[in-house]
């Protein structure tokens, strides 16, 4: 086990930005969630981690040991890409062990460490079998048994789990964290999917474009992102985003969203105040907006309601999704599991103003 930190971390391929200046610190014992888009620089960073790519600038420490310019095979770090890389014509045994011949552990020390790791994983009955004959969620499993046989400080697992069927994918997380914990590794793991990242994460970070946006637990950054990218990327149905204006009306702010006056609350008031009269982003997540028929009884309710059509209810998971319009904007909502309306129909929603988000109209960037 180790902690990982990263100071003024850039990579350049040619005049090609991989990533820039990441600073992060990952510590001991930590599952950490690298996560993004495609193309954010997530494998890049694990990349650097693990001596594959040389930065152009920056530092990296692993357990306390500055490691650049050292090579991928002195760092003791384990890595499990989404190609597993098995021998094919070789047993299990054997493809787990490999890494332990390399590294001159004596037979009777990686024999026992080899059946250690195949009995935690559940896989000691394929130990005789060529690797060749394995489903791909067994080849998967014998290639974390050959990440963690070696105890590494850090295991960096990019895009493990992408060539599971969706169905397996949910049980796979839940053991891989399970097992993280009995071994006490140090784990960065990658992943496009905010939902695998909000369900397995001690913290997360968000790349975009090469650049960390945003780094905390998966409540932290559901309840307070920095910015639109993150409130739109975490969680799911995303964040609704609407244009709306800063106005003032007897000494009480309120947002005019087109529609509708949104009564701006005490508590944002005094942020506000330096955006009478101009634009900002209004977000709002789509469990915060109710059927004013059947709003839960809160102050933080809005008194103006939005007259909107139902355009679509659409199934997700134990959920129906409703995109609503009002004919200027169109939105997402959770319909009442109780009262699920049909499409076409008209409703009146209110928002609960204690759960909105503002942001700056042109940097993007929270406000409140």
């Amino acid at each position: 086990m180790a902690d990982v930190k990263i100071a003024g971390l850039t990579k350049y391929f040619g005049d090609t930005l991989g990533v820039e200046d990441v600073n992060l610190t990952i510590h001991d014992g930590e599952l950490f969630v690298l996560a993004g888009p495609s193309g954010a620089g997530k494998s890049i960073l694990v990349r650097l981690l693990a001596g594959l790519e040389e930065p152009t600038e920056g530092d990296i420490w692993i357990g306390g040991r500055p490691v650049k310019g050292i090579p991928a095979k002195d760092r003791d770090v384990a890595l499990l890409f989404q190609n597993y890389a098995l021998t094919p014509d070789a047993t299990v045994f054997d493809n787990v062990a490999i890494t332990l011949k390399l590294q001159r552990v004596p037979p009777e020390e990686a024999d026992r460490r080899v059946e250690a790791v195949a009995e935690l994983l559940g896989i000691s009955a394929l130990l005789a079998r060529e690797t060749a004959r394995l489903s791909v969620m067994n080849s998967y499993l014998v290639a974390l048994a050959r990440a963690f046989v070696s105890e590494p400080q850090v295991l960096l697992m990019d895009g493990p789990l992408a060539n599971l069927e969706p169905q397996q994918r949910p049980s796979a997380l839940e053991q891989l964290t399970q097992w993280q914990r009995e071994l006490g590794t140090t784990l960065v793991y990658t992943t496009q999917d905010q939902a695998e990242a909000m369900r397995i994460a001690d913290r997360l970070a968000v790349l975009r474009a090469g650049h960390i946006q945003q780094v905390g637990t998966p409540q932290e950054l559901y309840d307070r992102p920095v910015n639109c990218f993150v409130a739109t990327f975490i969680g799911r149905p995303q964040m609704n985003l609407l244009e709306a204006t800063v106005g003032e009306q007897d000494d009480k702010l309120y947002l005019d969203i087109g529609t509708a006056n949104l009564e701006v609350g005490d508590e944002h008031a005094a942020v506000l105040a330096a955006y009478e009269g101009q634009p900002v982003v209004l977000g709002i997540r789509p469990q915060d907006i109710f059927d004013q028929r059947a709003a839960p009884p809160k102050p933080s309710i809005s008194r103006s309601s939005l007259r909107v059509r139902v355009e679509e209810v659409a199934e997700l998971q134990d959920r129906h999704v409703l995109t609503l319009s009002t004919g200027q904007d169109t939105f997402t909502a959770l319909a009442s599991p109780s009262s699920v309306p049909t499409q076409g129909v008209t409703l009146d929603v209110v928002f609960d103003l204690a759960r909105i988000h503002l942001f700056d109209h042109d940097t993007r960037a929270t406000i409140v």
